[in-house]
């Protein structure tokens, strides 16, 4: 892991180019108008100044000269005028380009950050350091924004700065080196402050702990949770959670601002001290008849115009460090690389089901040591229907996570038609592969059709098919009875959605899978929230529709294991039985002992 506080000078400058290429690739023409708009915005006060100097000295010439008209100021209006109307034109000009690139970036980086989760993949992303680093990049991937900001404001305050700087120089010289050493002081605090803040935010504590208040906000905020929360009373214990990292975080926060601000303010004085310095400088030019009252109005201006351009300059250094420090979370969190690494060989679509086999696998995953299996071995023939039984923690689910190749075992391999799934491009294993999680995906954003769509969304949607899979998941009867039936969105609330019950979104989750109808089907728990009746139609259909495909189904339920080829009882990571279903009850073994309870409690 790369130090957190110590961040070299060329480090900056890549993370900051990365930065603003991110922002330039969105729209190159926005950023040029926010730079330059930027630029002469801060130079706005300075030419306004200089014009009404002008006039004022006009005014007094008028004043103690005879035959003078007001007409005689018109040029000088006329040109104040049309400045003003220029940096008005201007301004709304960088409000829009701002508020554009402001909104277009937010989707952007969105769209950036999820396209390389998705990259990452879930075996990355479980890793502790990778989670705290991804909270960090969901955090502050907006920083990314800001850094583009934040340079253009650096360029307009210090060109600002030379421009007032150079003015001073010729009539009130002093001030200048005074007005540099005071700002240097100034950077080295604000320097301090925001180090001592990006260290405490950063640590692995702190970031624990705001995960863990994270997740309990996002609970007590899901309208599918609140129901549960508020029945069990848990609402206050959650609430407290989150109160505690609430009250941490502000005093913590706040003891730093503190810090911050005070030592700011005695700052603040000196630097009162050396402008009214200035001043003095100005009147006794004035006094001694070197330069007008005009002047001595644009070049007070000037001071302040000098003093403002260059605080804002280490202002924005200082928070270009504390901007460039999060972005670079961000950008290591974009440069990592998937633990899972993609194959070479290609896979066709296959169009007879595969033979697959475990070979040897041991595997215990990332956040511990204990094996789940050790020297497994598992051969499934090619369009063989396999049921995998056995208690909760047996590594059932975990076995599909393997064929899935959401894991890769530690020791061992699995191979498909005798090459290892290590070696097979992961999109070309995916496009023959087709599973139901037990915490299948739902989308309640999206309509019916979608649902089922994107089961194999590469293709054009086709109605037939997917109506045909409807009914296979006897699903296709309560979606006809939906006001918009397949266009009916799936959450109550989206406007026009209904709120499905857990049965009703389990049939379109299944639904999705027989429209996929993959060559290699894995259903893990697939009916949990399912009649036992609509079950029996289901697995029937299940066993039928996949006949030529390789099949793995894990379920609890015996009754829609027992027309498997083959059922594999798991027990602690190890085959303690197989064979078909009258075989194992022959043997009145863990298989008979389970199945006979589960019968008793039905019969019951």
């Amino acid at each position: 892991m790369k130090d957190k506080k110590n961040v070299s000078f060329k480090e900056y400058l890549k993370i900051a180019f990365w930065s603003l290429k991110i922002i330039w690739e969105i729209s190159p023409s926005l950023m040029i108008i926010e730079i330059v708009s930027e630029i002469l915005r801060n130079l706005r006060s300075l030419v306004n100044v200089y014009i009404t100097a002008r006039l004022i000295d006009e005014l007094i010439r008028m004043a103690t000269t005879e035959g003078t008209e007001v007409t005689d100021l018109v040029p000088f209006l006329v040109i104040l005028l049309l400045v003003n109307i220029a940096f008005s034109a201007l301004q709304e000009l960088r409000h829009y380009s701002s508020s554009v690139l402001r909104a277009t970036s937010r989707s952007y980086l969105q769209k950036i950050a999820y396209e390389k989760c998705n990259f990452l993949g879930p075996q990355t992303l479980e890793l502790p350091d990778v989670a705290n680093n991804h909270q960090k990049m969901m955090d502050w991937i907006n920083f990314i924004t800001e850094i583009s900001n934040n340079v253009v404001r650096i360029i307009s305050s210090l060109v600002q700065t030379i421009i007032a700087g150079l003015i001073l120089v010729s009539q009130v010289p002093l001030v200048v080196p005074l007005i540099l050493v005071m700002s240097v002081v100034y950077f080295f605090q604000r320097r301090y402050y925001f180090k001592k803040d990006f260290e405490w935010q950063t640590s692995d504590e702190h970031l624990m702990k705001r995960r863990k208040s994270y997740w309990t906000s996002a609970m007590l905020t899901d309208p599918r949770n609140i129901g549960e929360i508020s029945i069990t009373g848990a609402f206050k214990y959650l609430d407290n959670i989150f109160n505690k990292f609430f009250n941490y975080y502000n005093k913590g926060y706040a003891k730093i601002m503190r810090d911050s601000s005070l030592s700011g303010f005695f700052l603040s004085i000196f630097s009162n001290v050396i402008i009214l310095f200035g001043y003095l400088q100005v009147f006794a030019q004035l006094l001694l008849q070197r330069i007008s009252i005009g002047d001595t109005t644009f070049y007070m201006s000037s001071i302040n115009n000098f003093y403002d351009g260059i605080q804002s300059f280490f202002a924005e250094f200082v928070a270009f460090r504390d901007f460039v420090m999060k972005a670079r979370e961000v950008y290591n969190f974009f440069e990592l690389k998937p633990v899972v690494e993609d194959g070479k060989i290609k896979l066709p679509r296959l169009q007879e089901a595969p033979e697959i086999e475990v070979r040897n696998i041991s595997f215990h995953y990332p956040n511990s040591k204990r094996n789940i299996f050790d020297n497994f071995f598992l051969k499934i023939k090619a369009g063989e229907k396999i049921a995998i039984v056995g208690a909760n923690g047996a590594g059932k689910s975990t076995l599909v996570k393997l064929l899935s190749r959401i894991y890769d075992p530690q020791e061992g391999e699995i191979l498909v038609n005798g090459i290892n799934l290590k070696d097979i491009k992961l999109n070309d294993w995916y496009k023959n592969l087709g599973v139901l999680f037990q915490d299948y995906n739902f989308y309640g954003q999206l309509t019916v059709e979608e649902n089922i769509y994107l089961g194999k969304s590469v293709k054009k949607m086709d109605r037939e098919k997917m109506i045909e899979a409807s009914k296979n998941a006897d699903a296709h009867d309560f979606i006809q009875k939906y006001d918009k039936g397949y266009k009916t969105i799936m959450s109550e609330r989206f406007e026009g959605g209904i709120r499905p019950s857990n049965g009703q979104r389990q049939k379109i989750a299944i639904a999705r899978f027989f429209y996929r109808n993959a060559p290699v089907a894995i259903f893990d728990e697939p009916t949990s929230a399912i009649d036992a009746e609509s079950e029996y139609r289901i697995f029937n259909r299940i066993y039928d529709f996949f006949k030529d495909k390789t099949v793995v189904i894990i379920s609890h339920r015996f009754s829609t294991v027992r027309n498997a080829d083959r059922i594999i009882v798991l027990d602690e990571g190890k085959i303690v039985e197989e064979g078909r279903h009258e075989e194992l009850v022959k043997k009145k073994g863990k298989y008979f002992s389970a199945f006979t309870k589960q019968a008793e409690g039905y019969v019951s």
